[in-house]
C-alpha cells in the first residue's frame, strides 16, 4: 500500500509546458498589465490537472513511499524468470518514465538503496501507465511501521518541442488545451463565487480532454 508521494524535483517550469503568449493569445489579451498573474493562472492550472489525473504534468523526479509489497506471493519473477525469495513486487501508479532508485528503510530508521542486480521494472507499457518493481533479494531488518520502501522515479510529460524521445510522452495538445479552459475560467471568475445567468458544464470540454490519460489506481 502507498503511504505517501513527494515531488523531489521538476525539470521544467509550467511556462515551458503552456508560454505566456499562449495563455494570452487563448485569453484575447495583448496588454502587458496582468501578465503575472496570468503566469500564475498558467502554474495553478496545471497544478489542477496534475490532480485530476493522478500524476504530475510537469515531468518530475518524485518518491512514492510503501508500507508493504503489492499483489499474492509468487515463486518465479514474471519478468525475468528467476526465483523470488521475497515473493512479491511493488507497484508504482504514476505515468512513469523512468525507475531511478529503489530503497528500504533499515533498523536505523535509515533510508537506504538497494542494489542494482536486487531488483529490476517491467518494461515501459503502452501509454507509460504503472510500473511494476520485482525483487530477487529483499532485507529483514525493516523497522519503520509505516514506510518500509521508497522507489524514486520521473513521472510526466516531456515538453512537447522535445526530440529524440519517444512520441508518447510528449505533452499532449488535449491537456494543454484542458489547462488553458482553466486559465480562461479562472481568468474571467475571480471571486469564489459567481453572480448573475446560470452557467453549465461544456460538452466536451476539461474532463473529456484529460479522459484518455487519467490514471486509474493501480493495486
Amino acid at each position: 500500500m502507498i503511504t505517501g508521494k513527494r515531488i523531489v524535483s521538476q525539470a521544467h517550469s509550467a511556462t515551458d509546458y503552456i508560454s505566456l503568449s499562449e495563455a494570452k493569445l487563448h485569453l484575447r489579451v495583448t496588454s502587458t498589465a496582468d501578465d503575472a498573474y496570468i503566469t500564475g493562472l498558467i502554474a495553478m492550472a496545471l497544478q489542477t490537472v496534475s490532480v485530476e489525473l493522478g500524476y504530475q504534468v510537469q515531468k518530475s523526479t518524485v518518491r512514492f513511499g510503501f508500507d508493504e509489497y503489492v499483489g499474492l506471493p509468487q515463486l518465479i519473477n514474471p519478468i525475468n524468470g528467476t526465483s523470488l525469495p521475497s515473493g512479491n513486487y511493488l507497484r508504482v501508479p504514476s505515468r512513469v518514465l523512468s525507475i531511478g532508485h529503489v530503497y528500504y528503510i533499515d533498523e536505523d530508521n535509515q533510508l537506504t538503496e538497494f542494489a542494482a542486480a536486487d531488483w529490476i521494472s517491467s518494461a515501459a507499457p503502452f501509454g507509460q501507465f504503472g510500473r511494476d518493481i520485482f525483487f530477487n533479494t529483499a532485507p529483514t531488518n525493516l523497522t519503520d511501521d509505516q514506510t518500509k520502501f521508497v522507489v524514486e522515479c520521473t513521472e510526466g510529460f516531456e515538453l512537447a518541442s522535445a526530440t529524440g524521445v519517444d512520441p508518447d510522452t510528449l505533452f499532449p495538445s488535449a491537456i494543454k488545451h484542458a489547462a488553458l479552459l482553466l486559465v480562461g475560467q479562472m481568468y474571467d471568475n475571480r471571486q469564489a463565487v459567481s453572480f448573475g445567468a446560470a452557467s453549465h458544464e461544456m460538452h466536451f470540454g476539461f474532463k473529456t480532454l484529460l479522459a484518455g490519460y487519467t490514471i486509474s489506481r493501480l493495486t
